[in-house]
């Protein structure tokens, strides 16, 4: 029986997920998949080609959730508190999370791997490693030994986490950055693309350079309207 999925965002992060599911390039059986129906409130348009139907309107979106089976959040960047919200809502609507697997990508262990992650082409999860629900891991991002990933992290392509560091939920790591070994980072902490981290980042921080420096203080806001 194929299995219906539903996307919410229709952004580039969403077309790299839907190539990656329709050539069964993820370790989930893709044969039974098929991705029906895409919902992104803040487009006209999908960014990509697909044979799903799209809305942007909230009376379609019971609709969507009525005939779906799975669904996928595909909401990146510093937007991990929204992506692990709306996710948890839809877990409300009896949907399931499909866990994106590439099958390029390396980890240790899936009972280690949390619900709803994203696993993009040459990522890495080292031994012992541990990664909470809806992370995103992005292509060749490594996540050295027996660290902790909090829920709704966002590794950026290229980003390194040296072993033994504590990542707090909601934080984002940007494009090759590297976070030295036995460090903790605070929730909701951004680490500026490129970055070395040499020392603890606090909850909210903006940090930026080599060695990062504090910049500012940053917030995530979370409007779940479309959901009442």
């Amino acid at each position: 029986m194929i299995k219906k999925v539903f996307f919410w965002g229709a952004k580039y992060k969403a077309g790299i997920i839907y190539d990656l599911i329709k050539n069964h390039k993820i370790i989930e059986k893709t044969k039974n998949l098929s991705v029906n129906y895409i919902f992104d409130p803040n487009l006209e348009s999908p960014k990509f080609k697909s044979n799903a139907i799209f809305s942007n309107k909230k009376k379609k979106l019971n609709e969507f959730f009525k005939k779906s089976d799975y669904f996928v959040t595909c909401i990146g960047n510093e937007l991990g508190r929204v992506r692990y919200s709306i996710s948890k809502e839809l877990e409300k609507k009896k949907l399931e999370p499909l866990n994106i697997i590439s099958k390029n990508a390396y980890f240790d262990s899936k009972k280690l791997l949390g619900k709803g992650i994203q696993l993009f082409p040459g990522s890495i999860v080292h031994y012992r490693a541990t990664v909470g629900d809806y992370c995103i891991l992005n292509t060749g991002s490594i996540l050295e030994h027996d660290c902790k990933l909090g829920n709704g992290v966002h590794m950026m392509p290229g980003s390194v986490i040296g072993g033994n560091t504590i990542i707090g939920d909601f934080v984002s790591i940007g494009l090759n950055a590297t976070i030295l070994p036995q460090l903790e980072i605070g929730e909701g902490a951004v680490i500026g693309a490129g970055a070395v981290v040499t020392k603890n980042v606090k909850k909210n921080e903006v940090v930026l350079g080599n060695p990062a420096k504090f910049h500012k203080f940053t917030s995530q806001k979370v409007d779940l309207k479309l959901f009442k």
